[in-house]
C-alpha cells in the first residue's frame, strides 16, 4: 500500500493544527505545506515578533489548544491575557516538533489541478488538497481603494493594522490619527499608538510619553466599542450553561438548519432565553426580538457610557444586561455547537441568517480584556481619542487628509477593518482556478466538490460557524476532517 499525501495550501494557526491532526491519523502521512510568510504555523497576527501591547482576546484559562498546553510551555497567570506575540511563540514550538515529517515550499501556490491526483505548481501528485489560506487576496473595498489612492497622491499616511511594523516605526507626535473600524484590532493599533509609544496606566489614569499623536479618532457605523469579557473567572462562571441548557442550544441548531431564515434564528433565540432569564432574571423575548431584526439597535447609550457600563458589568459592578449575558453565554457554547452545524444540511439563505445573528453578537462575545477597555476610557478622559460615528461619503477627501467632522482632519488613517470571507470577492489564483474547473463550488462559503479537496477556516463560513476563533483552529472541526478525509471514511 502507497503512503498517502497531503498538501496544505497556507500554513497559519489552523494549517499547523490540521496536519498535526492528520498525522495522529495516518502517522506516516507525507505533508507538503506551501506558506511564503517568514513563520510557518504562526500566520500574520501571531509573528513571535509582534509588539508586547497587542493581545490575545482570549485569557490563559481558556487557551486550549491541546497539546502541549499553552501555560505549560510558557507560563502566564490564569487570567492573564497573553501577548499575540507568546502566542506565536508557542506556536513556532509546535512547528518546530512537526518539522522533520514536513516539506516546506516557501512560495505562495497558484495553480491547483486534478490529474490522477492533486497537482500543485508542478509538484505531486497529492492524495489529498488542503486550503487553509486564512484571509486570501480579495478584490480592494472601494472605499480603501480611494483612501489609499488619496494617501498616495497627497502623500499622506494611509497604513493596514496588522503587520504592525510601520505603525511601529512611524513617528506619531503631533499627528492625527484615524482608525478605520473599533473593534478588536483598532484597540490593538490603540495600544501601540500609546503604550508603545512609551505611555503607561498609572491606576485608571494615563500617563502621556510625548510621543503619541495628539488625537486618536477611531470611527464606525455606530462609534460603539466592544464590550470587555468579564474579569475573572469567578464572574466569568456566572454565564455558564448547565448541562441541560447545552444539549437544548445543541438540538435548537439542528432543528434551526430546517427551517425558513426567519424561523431559524427565532428557534434559536428561544433555546437561548431561558438561560439568559435564569442569569439576569429578566425576561429577554424584548431583546432578543430586536436582536434578530436590527442588531445594536437596542443599545440606547452613547459610546461613552456604554464603555463604563460595560467595564461596570465585566468587574462584576453591575448587574449583567440582556445583551451582556446572551454574549457571554453564545461564547460558551460555540464549541457546541459548531460540529452540529457543519454536519448538518440547510439551505444557503438559513446558514447565512444564522451567520448574520452571530456576527451580530460579536459586540460581546468577542470582547476585548478588560486592560483594554479600560486604557480606552483613561485614553478618551485624557482627551488623546474621540470616538466618532463617520461613514462614506460623510467623510471627506481633502488636501492635508481626511475630513471627519468640521473639526477634525486627521492626516493619517489606519485600516483596522478585516476583509469579509465573501468567496465571490476572493482573487487568489489557486481558488479561482479551482472553482473555474468545478473542484469548487461557492454555497454559502467555499464547499469542495472534488473527493481528495477539503478546505478549512474563514472561507467556509456559512459552512462552518464561527470560523475566526484561534480555539476554533485545533477544535473538532479539524479533528473531524482529519478523520473524515484521511481515515477510511470516503466523505470529504
Amino acid at each position: 500500500m502507497s503512503v498517502k499525501k497531503l498538501a496544505i495550501i497556507g500554513f497559519g494557526p489552523r494549517g499547523l493544527a490540521a496536519a498535526e491532526a492528520a498525522l495522529a491519523v495516518v502517522p506516516d502521512l507525507r505533508i507538503c505545506i506551501f506558506e511564503p510568510g517568514p513563520y510557518p504555523g504562526v500566520g500574520p497576527n501571531f509573528r513571535p515578533d509582534e509588539a508586547p501591547e497587542c493581545l490575545l482576546n482570549l485569557p490563559v484559562r481558556e487557551l486550549d489548544l491541546g497539546t502541549p498546553r499553552f501555560a505549560d510551555c510558557l507560563g502566564g497567570a490564569p487570567e492573564a491575557y497573553p501577548p499575540r506575540a507568546e502566542v506565536g511563540r508557542y506556536l513556532t514550538e509546535r512547528w518546530q516538533r512537526l518539522r522533520p515529517n514536513v516539506e516546506h515550499v516557501p512560495a505562495t501556490a497558484v495553480s491547483a489541478h486534478y490529474d490522477c491526483g492533486w497537482i500543485v505548481d508542478g509538484r505531486g501528485p497529492f492524495d489529498n488538497l488542503l486550503l487553509t489560506q486564512g484571509q486570501p487576496p480579495v478584490t480592494q473595498d472601494a472605499q480603501v481603494a480611494r483612501w489609499s489612492a488619496h494617501a498616495a497622491a497627497q502623500r499622506l499616511t494611509f497604513l493596514d493594522a496588522y503587520p504592525t511594523t510601520a505603525i511601529r516605526s512611524t513617528d506619531w507626535r503631533g499627528r492625527v490619527a484615524a482608525l478605520r473600524g473599533l473593534a478588536l484590532s483598532a484597540l490593538d493599533v490603540i495600544a501601540l499608538l500609546t503604550l508603545g509609544q512609551g505611555g503607561r496606566m498609572d491606576g485608571d489614569s494615563y500617563r502621556a510619553s510625548g510621543r503619541e499623536p495628539k488625537l486618536i479618532v477611531p470611527f464606525s457605523l455606530d462609534g460603539m466599542p466592544p464590550v470587555p469579557k468579564p474579569a475573572t473567572a469567578d464572574i466569568d462562571a456566572l454565564f455558564d450553561p448547565l448541562p441541560t441548557e447545552r444539549r437544548a442550544v445543541i438540538s435548537a441548531v439542528t432543528r434551526a438548519l430546517t427551517l425558513s431564515p426567519e424561523a431559524a434564528v427565532q428557534c434559536l433565540t428561544d433555546a437561548l432565553a431561558p438561560i439568559v432569564a435564569r442569569i439576569t432574571s429578566t425576561d429577554p423575548q424584548p431583546w432578543l426580538a430586536t436582536e434578530r431584526d436590527a442588531p445594536g439597535a437596542q443599545e440606547g447609550a452613547d459610546p461613552v457610557s456604554a464603555l463604563e457600563i460595560g467595564l461596570s458589568m465585566a468587574e462584576g459592578q453591575r448587574a449583567p444586561s440582556v445583551g451582556y449575558a446572551v454574549g457571554q453565554i453564545w461564547r460558551k457554547l460555540q464549541q457546541d455547537v459548531r460540529g452540529p452545524f457543519a454536519a448538518c444540511d440547510g439551505s444557503c439563505e438559513t446558514r447565512s441568517a444564522l451567520v448574520a445573528f452571530e456576527n451580530g453578537l460579536k459586540r460581546y462575545s468577542y470582547g476585548p480584556p478588560v486592560r483594554s477597555a479600560r486604557l480606552l476610557r483613561a485614553l478618551i478622559n485624557k482627551g488623546l481619542i474621540r470616538l466618532t460615528v463617520a461613514e462614506d461619503p460623510s467623510i471627506l477627501l481633502e488636501r492635508g487628509g481626511w475630513r471627519l467632522d468640521d473639526k477634525i482632519l486627521a492626516d493619517a488613517m489606519i485600516d483596522c477593518v478585516l476583509p469579509g470571507p465573501s468567496p465571490d470577492d476572493i482573487t487568489d489564483p489557486l481558488v479561482r482556478g479551482l472553482i473555474h474547473a468545478g473542484h469548487l463550488k461557492v454555497d454559502c462559503g467555499l464547499k469542495p466538490v472534488t473527493a481528495g479537496l477539503s478546505v478549512l477556516g474563514r472561507t467556509t463560513e456559512g459552512q462552518r460557524w464561527a470560523t475566526d476563533s484561534l480555539i476554533d483552529c485545533f477544535g473538532d472541526v479539524t479533528v473531524e476532517w482529519a478523520r473524515k478525509s484521511l481515515g477510511n471514511s470516503k466523505e470529504v
